[in-house]
């Protein structure tokens, strides 16, 4: 099981990997973070308030394996959760990021 710490730094490593594509520095926002027994929820985005980004939807740091599952953006956080933890939500194949892969 990982520690919330563990999860942080995860979750750091994925929006610097969003961050040098896109040339923006980009914060974990930590008081958003949503803390549920199978791992952390995340919001991040820009450092400086003078960008706006689209697509930076929350992410789940899984705490049994660091996995990195994105959630949508057109939806409330809620949504995709509850949908997470009923079985009815699937990520794509592109919204999931193995952090021991790269």
């Amino acid at each position: 099981m990982l520690t919330d710490n563990k999860m942080l730094e995860i979750a750091k490593k994925c929006i610097k990997l969003n961050e040098e594509e896109i040339n923006i520095e980009l914060i974990i926002v930590e008081q958003l973070t949503i803390i549920k027994p199978y791992g952390n929820i995340y919001s991040y985005g820009p450092k400086d308030p003078k960008y706006r980004l689209a697509g930076n939807g929350p992410f789940l740091v899984k705490n049994d394996t660091g996995l990195v599952i994105q959630f949508g953006t057109s939806n409330d956080v809620g949504y995709d959760i509850t949908g997470y933890e009923d079985g009815t939500w699937k990520p794509a194949s592109y919204g999931v990021w193995y952090p021991n892969h790269n």
